[in-house]
């Protein structure tokens, strides 16, 4: 059974995870802490995806059946870097990461990242070699010169839409994308939290630097001791890319799992509310010996 779930913040707020105020870029990234434990218990670090906040990961927790503490990361402060790229962010994530696990230096490192969140668990591998890598649809490939020049256009004009539009508009508008089909299907698309609406210029920021456009090389996962991927079956796209995976790994163990939620609805992108009972099944698996 999983253990109840509680919620703390480290020592900033729940608000400072939403609108940071520290534009130093050697500061740590704030964080929550959706579940506790002691010990040798795994330590599961969390991104979330573009546009959204660590408690996004609370229905994946809810449904853990291991025993594991679970932090997730508060993504939108990266737009405080004053250099922002990938290797910049990932530095940033890596530092987290590490203070973290300051708490318990001896637990087993399960790194979990959705979407734009895998990317950056991805980008933090080579420096955090954790025990195992999760990625939920998370595409880490570079894309060929001419689809990346065409990405960071079309990320340069969904920040402007963002910026123009404002969070709520925006999403309604994100969320009608095929790849949120599922969400549309469980009437789920277009919620989105009154906090997120207050990171809006942040999300502007990141949109623009931190396009996978702008990222020419793959990451380097030779240093996750395993690595988990996990897509919707519905997702064909982010299915492939686990398979690419594969020889990104040079044949060291990858966990490929296509998520069903069983439901009759569309499995797509969003597996964090679609099919979180798939994704904690995972982390599950990662967190066994």
């Amino acid at each position: 059974m999983t253990a109840p779930m509680r919620a703390r913040t480290n020592d900033v707020s729940t608000r400072a995870a939403e609108q940071p105020a520290q534009p130093v870029e050697r500061s740590l990234l704030p964080w929550i802490d959706l579940r506790p434990a002691e010990g040798d218990a795994p330590c599961i670090v969390a991104l979330h995806g573009s546009f959204g906040e660590p408690r996004d990961w609370k229905l994946v927790v809810a449904r853990l059946g291991v025993r594991a503490s679970f932090h997730a990361i508060a993504l939108a402060p990266l737009a405080q870097c004053p250099v922002l790229d990938m290797p910049h962010a990932a530095a940033m994530v890596a530092r987290t990461v590490q203070a973290i696990r300051a708490q318990r230096p001896r637990a087993p490192l399960v790194l979990a990242g959705y979407s734009f969140g895998g990317r950056l668990a991805a980008a933090a591998t080579a420096v955090l070699a954790p025990d195992v890598l999760v990625l939920v649809s998370a595409r880490v490939h570079p894309l060929p010169p001419m689809q990346a020049i065409e990405r960071q256009r079309t990320d340069a004009a969904l920040a402007a839409a963002l910026a123009r539009d404002g969070m709520q508009a925006f999403m309604r508008s994100w969320h009608a994308r095929p790849m949120f089909a599922g969400l549309v299907a469980r009437g789920l698309a277009g919620s989105v939290a009154a906090s997120r609406v207050a990171s809006t210029p942040s999300w502007v920021r990141i949109l623009r630097g931190l396009s996978p456009g702008t990222s020419l090389a793959a990451p380097d996962l030779s240093r996750a001791g395993r690595c988990a991927f996990v897509a919707g079956r519905d997702d064909t796209a982010y299915v492939d890319e686990g398979e690419r995976l594969r020889a990104l790994r040079r044949g060291r163990h990858l966990q490929l799992t296509v998520a069903d939620a069983g439901d009759g609805h569309p499995t797509t992108h969003a597996l964090l509310v679609e099919a979180p009972a798939v994704v904690a099944q995972v982390l599950d698996y990662a967190c066994a010996p």
